[in-house]
């Protein structure tokens, strides 16, 4: 996982700073009627060191491809916040605004990003959230996203994937394949939380422009 500052306002996270690539496919995403194996949901799960506010999230699958793919992010285990149990589960939507990627194919490493931006989603410190698609395609069937793998569960962001069973009772369920952790390719930009003294100088620049333009109507 790789973090970078960008400007002196914006953190990037993402465990592909060389740019995506498609060597590690993961199987399979989808809307397709039960036993296809597809799963109607997967994401990333994810925690921050500090208070933030998520700028925008992107994942990356395999091929060219669009297929109205919508964002989602919720806590992780909400009750117990737990990395992962017997039964794990995901709280409600956090974003209030219903947010459709913008889907961009890289020919040369034959992969779309499908990237979701403006999110401006506030986020707590040392809380496990779950970034995650679903998309309102049908005919969506067998996507490949891609993937990386880590030796260990390592905390920080991008802290391993998880994805909908398609068997029911089963949950959300978090892989582990015997070689390590599976983790999605991401890329996510957070903003820092503005400081109350950032606040009082916005409310104290809006109280003068309102003074000027009073006073420029009444000397008119």
């Amino acid at each position: 996982m790789a973090t970078t500052a960008v400007g002196a306002s914006a953190t990037t996270y993402t465990n592909v700073p060389l740019g995506a690539n498609t060597g590690l496919p993961f199987a399979y995403f989808g809307n397709a009627a039960n036993p296809s194996g597809d799963s109607p949901k997967v994401g990333q799960v994810f925690s921050l060191a500090s208070d933030a506010i998520l700028s925008s999230f992107s994942f990356y699958a395999l091929g060219n491809t669009t297929a109205s793919f919508q964002l989602n992010v919720a806590k992780w285990n909400p009750d117990t916040n737990a990395q992962n149990q017997a039964v794990n589960t995901v709280g409600d939507n956090l974003l209030s605004t219903v947010f459709t990627a913008v889907d961009t194919f890289n020919s040369a490493g034959n992969y779309t990003a499908i990237a979701f931006d403006n999110l401006g989603l506030s986020l707590n410190a040392d809380t496990k959230y779950i970034a995650y698609l679903t998309s309102i395609d049908p005919t969506l069937t067998h996507l490949q996203l891609s993937r990386t793998q880590t030796a260990q569960d390592a905390s920080g962001f991008g802290i391993g994937h998880a994805y909908f069973s398609t068997i029911p009772g089963q949950d959300w369920q978090f892989p582990f394949n015997g070689n390590g952790f599976l983790s999605l390719q991401y890329t996510a930009v957070t903003a820092p939380v503005p400081e109350p003294e950032t606040y009082a100088m916005l409310l104290a620049g809006l109280g003068l422009m309102g003074f000027m333009a009073r006073h420029r109507k009444q000397a008119s």
